[in-house]
């Protein structure tokens, strides 16, 4: 029971470290697993999250203030597969991050 509450505080954690600077939106975490690119610039990308769901995600105009890193870091997260959280709005049936920062838990299994 005690791996759940720690669950929830770390969740909690980077819930606030993704949203502190922005305006509120949902949140997800997990592995980059493709990109669109196109001469270096990112326009989108697919995260498999925590739970194993895949999620595409449309690159907004992003925050890059304090942890947080641009959209050229993501091709460092893809053939690492080190963590990411993103925060995000849903705008025209679409998921647009504005903000991404490194998670801080170890690699999924």
């Amino acid at each position: 029971m005690a791996g759940v509450g720690a669950t929830l505080l770390l969740l909690f954690a980077v819930a606030l470290a993704v949203a502190a600077c922005g305006t509120p939106g949902k949140t997800a975490a997990g592995v980059v697993i493709a990109l669109d690119a196109s001469a270096g610039h990112v326009s989108s990308f697919t995260l498999r999250t925590t739970d194993g769901q895949i999620v595409s995600f449309a690159i907004g105009a992003l925050e890059t203030d304090g942890a947080a890193f641009p959209a050229s870091h993501l091709a460092v997260h893809a053939a690492t597969l080190q963590p990411i959280a993103v925060a995000y709005r849903e705008e025209g049936g679409r998921n647009v991050v504005y903000r991404m920062v490194d998670a801080p838990w170890a690699r999924p299994s």
